[in-house]
């Protein structure tokens, strides 16, 4: 008989899926509104300096999507889009350079564009307020049970929430050579008639998305804990890649927290 916390445990494991489903779909819709601006304003990016990514850029592409547009529209209306938008960041200055650009633009003129730039925003932005609303029930919950993982530096509510959903009960597993296993954390074996050899890569087993948590915490924590960075640098030192480094610390992590989630203490270097 599932408790009351593991039920809502189960259910945090399904909303942490889905927040990574929509992150990805967001992360697609910016990369289709980088391609789409390329094509009918590229120098764009270049005023926003490669980011899109921002409210400026939104609201102005939300009400001017092409060059034209933008070169027609009054030079005061365009200074206060961007001041408020920016909250002052971009100025009249900018607007003149934006509506010089604007008029000087070698992007192609396409209606059908313009509607695919302002409705890949409102996708953008619809993703986005889900995303938020996710990782708010998820920290509630997080907080609400004063979860050990996120006394580790450098880990937020929304990576422990996937950390601890995907490992479930602690005490299916024996050590954290197994945990690690679950992950897709351990090396991966080469044979080669009698010979055996531990590759540099990690096995890709297991789940996924707690392995793509746990490089992520590992990145952060070492960050943000002197031992955790010292060993990473010792990796990257002895010739290890960032990526092959951080799963080393993702497994120097995993073995932090199967002893934190066994005997339920915080984290503590000493």
């Amino acid at each position: 008989m599932l408790s009351d916390y593991d039920i809502k445990l189960l259910e945090i494991k399904s909303l942490c899926r889905f927040h990574k489903e929509l992150k990805d779909k967001a992360t697609e819709a910016k990369i289709q509104l980088k391609a789409y601006v390329d094509q009918l304003f590229p120098e764009l990016n270049y005023f926003f300096k490669n980011n899109l990514d921002i409210k400026t850029a939104h609201e102005l592409l939300k009400l001017y999507q092409s060059p034209k547009d933008i070169s027609k529209v009054n030079l005061t209306k365009l200074s206060n889009l961007l001041i408020d938008s920016s909250h002052g960041k971009y100025d009249k200055s900018r607007a003149i350079e934006l509506k010089q650009l604007a008029s000087n633009s070698v992007g192609i003129n396409n209606y059908a564009l313009s509607i695919q730039i302002k409705m890949t925003i409102d996708l953008i932005e619809l993703l986005e307020s889900q995303i938020n609303d996710i990782e708010k029930q998820v920290s509630e919950f997080i907080q609400k049970n004063n979860n050990v993982i996120t006394s580790i530096p450098g880990i937020g509510d929304m990576t422990a929430a996937i950390i601890i959903s995907e490992i479930g009960d602690i005490n299916r597993f024996n050590n954290p050579g197994q945990v690690l296993a679950f992950a897709g954390l351990d090396p991966s074996v080469k044979q080669s008639g009698t010979f055996n050899a531990s590759s540099t890569r990690m096995s890709k087993r297991g789940s996924s998305l707690l392995r793509y948590a746990l490089i992520l915490a590992a990145n952060n924590v070492q960050l943000n804990a002197k031992t955790f960075n010292d060993y990473y640098n010792t990796k990257r030192l002895q010739g290890k890649l960032h990526y092959n480094a951080l799963g080393h610390c993702a497994g120097k992590l995993i073995r932090n927290i199967f002893y934190m989630l066994k005997q339920n203490v915080k984290f503590n270097l000493d």
